[in-house]
């Protein structure tokens, strides 16, 4: 496993695909940090750290999808596995190996966009408003949901042997789990009630009426289940500072973790390779 790990990072610090992911990281702060300071400069927008800090979570499964495919599917289209395999490596060390450094590299490609908005976005911001508790309990989160995310996509890439349909899979089933949230959401925040007109007599009357696409208590346990098992669902919650079963989504992104590892696991032992 050593020496695995050892090779993939080395691997990783010459690869231009990292290098790529560090600098959106690194880009993206920056752009973040100079659309909101123009806002505030504009329209005297009182401006969020702590909110900066938070908002990157909303499309890091995508990066994450886009860096893991690609990087894990050469693995299949240069040998690098079947020669892994040939020398004598066990294939569950094979695959946790892989697992561990795209999980690195997804924490540094966030905590890279985090030192890049504190220390340039303090200065020009101010101080961070949360309670330092709540904000190292919601940035705790956003890396539980992380390593969620990557063993979502190492799954596929482990099992996948072509690169273009890994990549293409990846980014699909990252933004359907975006569009999943999205509906998940509308069907939450409908209203219990609406307003309806009617005319009485000439007179246009607005009276409170039931709303019919208001869910029931359990359609809503259901919904809200999906949003938190759905690591979009839960990135978009912590974002938005909504989460109303914050401190569940750190186990319900270690059981997706566990569940795509374990069956990615059995697959790849049973994988033939070409």
């Amino acid at each position: 496993m050593i020496k695995l790990l050892n090779a993939g990072f080395t691997r990783l610090r010459k690869n231009k695909l990292f290098w790529l992911l560090t600098v959106f990281s690194f880009g993206l702060a920056l752009f973040m940090i100079y659309t909101q300071y123009s806002d505030m400069k504009k329209f005297g927008r009182v401006i969020e750290v702590e909110q900066l800090m938070l908002n990157y979570s909303t499309i890091v499964g995508i990066a994450i999808a886009i860096f893991t495919s690609l990087f894990l599917g050469v693995e299949y289209s240069d040998g690098a596995i079947r020669n892994k395999i040939s020398i004598g490596h066990k294939r569950t060390n094979i695959y946790l190996s892989n697992l561990i450094i795209v999980t690195i590299t997804s924490l540094f490609s966030y905590i890279v966009f985090l030192v890049i908005v504190a220390s340039i976005g303090i200065p020009l911001f101010g101080t961070i408003t949360l309670p330092i508790s709540k904000l190292l309990m919601l940035l705790g989160c956003i890396f539980v949901t992380i390593i969620a995310y990557t063993g979502i996509f190492t799954f596929l890439a482990m099992i996948i042997s072509n690169k273009t349909i890994t990549a293409v899979v990846s980014i699909m089933l990252a933004f359907g789990m975006m569009m999943n949230a999205m509906i998940c959401f509308n069907k939450l925040e409908a209203p219990k009630t609406i307003q309806q007109a009617s005319i009485v007599n000439g007179e246009t009357k607005i009276k409170e009426v039931p709303n019919p696409r208001y869910l029931s208590e359990d359609k809503r346990k259901i919904y809200q289940i999906m949003v938190d098992i759905n690591p979009a669902g839960q990135m978009f919650q912590i974002a938005g500072r909504t989460a109303p079963n914050l401190k569940v989504l750190p186990i319900y992104s270690l059981g997706v973790l566990v569940i795509s590892t374990g069956v990615g696991l059995i697959l790849f032992k049973k994988k033939e390779l070409k």
